[in-house]
């Protein structure tokens, strides 16, 4: 009995760690100077690419189909 009052004790306070870093981590406002503004440029141009290159390859698995050698994939 006394291991599971621990565990529970332990599961409740990776809880509680969790919800206080989620709190902080949201009360950070907007980035005021311009260093910070060119690293969120730079983090979300990356994340589109990112995107992007996911879409492409769910399309296209084996390669843009308007490039390469000509030879076809059976």
């Amino acid at each position: 009995m006394g291991a599971f009052v621990a565990l529970m004790a332990g599961l409740g306070a990776a809880a509680a760690w969790c919800a206080v870093v989620l709190v902080r981590r949201g009360r950070r406002g907007a980035t005021d100077n311009a260093d910070g503004l060119l690293i969120e440029q730079a983090a979300r141009l990356r994340a589109q690419r990112m995107r992007s290159d996911g879409r492409a390859f769910r399309d296209h698995p084996h390669g843009d189909p308007g490039s390469g050698s000509g030879q076809r994939r059976h």
